[in-house]
């Protein structure tokens, strides 16, 4: 099985709703800017990150989630609070997702950045 970011993105939706998180988006754009998905665990909003192992040059799908990207995600989320959540709690997470003998293996990183206080 060779992932692409829209089949990973599938197979971390399907994760995260079999473990009881509620999808509000997917793909939400603010301006240029994207996160993959946008969900609730309890009263918390999560936005997540997904990445899957497909270049040789990456030995770790959490390396492919830089600064900057982290920082694009921030604003992003900025948005989305201020016009959907604005009384909620926020958590960043990133979902890896590696093919191992034909299955997909999950790791699930529960707040894997956070944004710096002058980023907002």
């Amino acid at each position: 099985m060779i992932l692409n970011g829209k089949k990973s993105e599938i197979l971390a939706e399907k994760y995260l709703l079999e473990r009881d998180y509620q999808i509000h988006f997917k793909n939400k754009r603010v301006g240029r800017y994207e996160v993959d998905l946008v969900c609730q665990d309890k009263d918390v909003i999560v936005f997540v990150e997904v990445k899957s192992l497909s270049s040789n040059r990456i030995k770790n799908p959490y390396d492919a989630v830089t600064h900057s990207k982290q920082m694009r995600i921030i604003k992003v989320a900025d948005a989305i609070l201020n016009n959907y959540f604005p009384i909620n709690e926020a958590r960043f997470d990133v979902i890896s997702i590696v093919i191992k003998n034909g299955k997909p293996q999950f790791e699930h990183l529960k707040n894997a950045f956070t944004p710096e206080i002058n980023t907002l």
